[in-house]
């Protein structure tokens, strides 16, 4: 028992420290990726989530096991090496986009039409709630 529950916990901090977002898809972002896809097409099912984040937990194992592999075949230089990695996140522009500076220019208050939409929101709230 001990021995399951410790390969448990290793496996949980190897997932928990590696990245989560890549825009190569390395290690466990495809992983994530689907999981965070079946959970927003469960509608708050109990039963889906859990079978969503089962799902989830085999593909992570198997990716630590692709690396293992990998690494026994000397593809890698570590096990570590497919999943433990610097991401790569996608670059800043350099140059504004024309369409949305010209959507600044043409609604300069936009902090006051968002302070408006809450408050219309929250009115919006507030009628549901007194009609139920």
């Amino acid at each position: 028992m001990s021995l399951i529950v410790g390969i448990f916990m290793v496996e949980f901090f190897l997932i928990l420290f590696a990245p989560h977002y890549d825009l190569q898809k390395r290690g466990f972002v495809p992983c994530t990726d689907a999981m965070a896809e079946d959970v927003a097409n469960c509608n708050g099912k109990s039963f889906c989530v859990m079978k969503s984040v089962i799902k989830n937990m085999a593909c992570d194992t198997k990716v630590i096991g692709h690396g293992i592999s990998e690494w026994v075949k000397g593809k890698q230089s570590r096990p570590w090496s497919n999943y433990y990695f610097i991401p790569e996140y996608p670059q800043a522009e350099e140059e504004p986009d024309e369409e949305l500076l010209k959507y600044y220019e043409e609604n300069p208050d936009l902090a006051e039409q968002m302070a408006e939409l809450k408050k219309n929101y929250e009115e919006l709230e507030k009628k549901l709630d007194d009609e139920k």
